[in-house]
């Protein structure tokens, strides 16, 4: 039975989720992507001796951007404007995000300024020889988030509508990394003033409707896309939930796609269902509801639930589009039989 907030008493149902959403830290493995998000107090040093944590004082003394440049971009309704850009990082940025790339941006939801880092980075990976996830630190200073990793600082003032972006290098792997991943908690935060959500997801278009396929790294999401030659691919990693009246649909955009393929589309589609995976030898689906299904997508969305300010808004979101959209989870092997179940042809 589906429970709503509408339903039950705010208390009890956030309870019932957050229950929900531990028993499922013990079952999946946290982060989008391999991505942690951790937390500190201002002035603290985390991890190994030698991180450096940027502060307030940091940030004010990033005094000349790259150049005078700028690349604006579109993702769904959200608009940003990259400024403080080389002519160079420009041309780059313009091929990289062509199918994103809007001629104007007059009134962006936020205005990016990069600068060179002067630092040679900002966390180091461990030295003990042991696997490490990426890591991705976070501080709140009043309504600034303050947020670095190994190749990028920066710091995003929301009610402004500004960022800062600092950088180790001007060009290569690592400014190509820290700008996404940046980008990244941009996106998250501003769809989700909008109503809206960035889901640990691949998204598939068949017949015009967008089918979701989410659940941490492992699950198989690439993997349904392969298996999908003949439709629109927008993400084999990482969804836009877009608003759109009073439904939802899912928007291309370029993150987290595997082979740094080009998304098949940046247009959106409505969402026709939400497939939490399980891979297995035999292949069904069935109905995902309740405060379970609340948990399990909540657990997929990067950033915004580790963050407390944004956590409860993105429970409400959740909760309205699992009202319009139908979750299940789906079993299934590497061969696109899950299609049939899918399109209840199963027989």
């Amino acid at each position: 039975m589906k429970i709503g907030l509408d339903r039950l008493p705010r208390s009890r149902y956030i309870l019932r989720v957050l229950k929900a959403f531990a028993t499922l830290r013990t079952e999946l493995r946290q982060g989008a992507g391999g991505i942690v998000l951790s937390t500190e107090t201002a002035g603290e040093q985390t991890g190994v001796q030698t991180d450096f944590a940027p502060d307030d004082r940091y940030f004010s003394r990033l005094r000349r951007s790259f150049g005078s440049s700028s690349v604006a971009l579109g993702f769904g309704p959200l608009e940003m404007s990259l400024d403080g850009l080389s002519e160079r990082q420009a041309d780059d940025l313009a091929r990289r995000f062509r199918p994103f790339v809007v001629e104007t941006a007059a009134r962006p939801d936020v205005h990016i300024v990069l600068y060179p880092a002067g630092v040679d980075r900002f966390l180091n990976t461990r030295r003990d020889g042991s696997d490490e996830t990426y890591r991705l630190e976070t501080r709140r200073t009043g309504e600034s988030l303050a947020l670095w990793a190994y190749e990028f600082a920066g710091r995003l003032d929301p009610s402004e509508g500004r960022a800062i972006l600092a950088l180790v290098e001007e060009r290569g792997a690592q400014f190509d990394r820290g700008l996404e991943n940046f980008l990244r908690v941009v996106t998250a935060f501003y769809i989700l003033e909008r109503g809206g959500l960035l889901l640990h997801a691949s998204g598939v278009v068949r017949d015009g409707a967008a089918h979701l396929f989410f659940g941490p790294s492992g699950r198989g999401k690439t993997t349904v896309t392969h298996l999908s030659p003949e439709d629109v691919v927008l993400s084999d990693d990482l969804s836009l939930i877009v608003r759109n009246g009073g439904g939802f649909e899912a928007a291309g955009i370029p993150f987290g796609m595997a082979h740094h393929r080009v998304p098949d589309s940046r247009d959106s589609f409505p969402i026709a269902s939400l497939n939490s995976l399980v891979q297995s030898l035999e292949v069904k689906r069935e109905p995902l509801t309740g405060a379970r299904a609340l948990a399990e997508v909540s657990a997929s969305l990067p950033f915004v639930m580790q963050e407390t300010r944004q956590s409860g808004r993105a429970l409400e979101v959740i909760d309205r589009l699992l009202a319009t959209v139908p979750a299940y989870r789906l079993w299934f092997r590497k061969d696109p039989s899950f299609w049939t179940v899918i399109e209840g042809t199963a027989r």
